[in-house]
């Protein structure tokens, strides 16, 4: 019985000693393979030096449910400067203009509109005598 548990545990000791599927490390350099760059060849930091220029904006306007939002941006090297909007449910839009770059996001808020309010009208339990408990 001893040698049946000895051999056991030899086999169980080279069973979880082998590496059990691949292994996963962390991407070498930080750099991610270029999209579309097929299985290997090339440095990983043979791009890292690219700059990082782009612009995209989008517009979401519904008035059968009242919303109007949007965003654009464009970067250019190490600085982002953008704006996004939205449209409150006080009636007014908050715009955010700002800049990404070495020292941080820096947002300029600013509303245009004016704020209104329903009108004041009949409040639940409006029998004058406020919360019951």
């Amino acid at each position: 019985m001893f040698l049946k548990g000895l051999i056991l545990a030899m086999v169980m000791m080279e069973i979880y000693s082998e590496p059990q599927g691949p292994g996963y490390l962390p991407p070498s350099g930080g750099v991610a393979p270029r999209p579309g760059g097929g299985g290997g060849g090339g440095h990983p930091d043979e791009w890292a030096g690219d700059p990082v220029n782009y612009e995209y904006s989008y517009e979401v306007q519904d008035a059968a449910v009242a919303l109007d939002f949007g965003h654009h941006e464009e970067r250019k090297d190490d600085e982002a400067k953008g704006s996004y909007h939205v449209l409150l449910p006080d009636g007014r839009t908050q715009i955010v203009d700002y800049i990404a770059d070495a020292n941080g996001y820096r947002p300029m808020v600013r509303y245009e509109g004016t704020a209104t309010y329903p009108a004041p009208g009949p409040q639940r339990g409006s029998d004058g005598e406020g919360y019951k408990y």
